[in-house]
């Protein structure tokens, strides 16, 4: 099952009071001050500088290599399937987050959504790694870094496709 695309209006209402504002300082997002671990479906959690809107399957917020990360898999099984917007509550001109891919899920996309409208900037579609014999449970890190021109501030990152981990967000004014 796919989310229904929402239109940046409706994730724009998400954003009480500062929707397009932009930052006045640097923000990091590593999951460590979140509530709970597991991020319901159809719902809109408030992280903060960041809200996160998930979509039919829940997300988690697991431990990872070096810090946590934000993913959708459950009881260690893949979900093919995902779908979520991290809005975040001010544009920012500078976007650089770690996404890592396993071989056991279905290519994903990223895209950055442009202040005020919601609409993506850029996009990136990640392909799961080919394993090789020997690399059973192989996993592919990027470090996308992004810097948007002036009044094409970026103020979230849709994820859709399949399953990822998502972690170290560093966003800069």
């Amino acid at each position: 099952m796919t989310m229904e695309p929402r239109s940046g209006k409706d994730g724009l209402s998400a954003l009480p009071g500062s929707k397009g504002a932009a930052a006045t300082a640097p923000y990091n997002e590593t999951f460590a001050h979140a509530a709970t671990r597991t991020l319901a479906a159809n719902k809109t959690h408030d992280l903060g500088e960041i809200l996160v809107v998930t979509g039919e399957e829940p997300l988690l917020i697991v431990d990872d290599d070096d810090g946590l990360a934000l993913t959708a898999v459950h009881e260690g099984k893949p979900r093919l399937r995902s779908a979520c917007k991290l809005l975040f509550r001010h544009a920012y001109q500078h976007v650089s987050f770690q996404v890592e891919v396993e071989d056991r899920t279905a290519d994903a996309h990223i895209g950055l959504l442009r202040h005020t409208t919601l609409t993506e900037v850029q996009a990136f579609t990640l392909h799961r790694p080919k394993p090789l014999r020997s690399q059973e449970g192989s996993r592919l890190r990027h470090t996308i870094d992004y810097h948007a021109p002036a009044l094409d501030e970026v103020q979230g990152i849709v994820w859709r496709g399949g399953n990822l981990r998502l972690s170290h967000i560093h966003l800069e004014p």
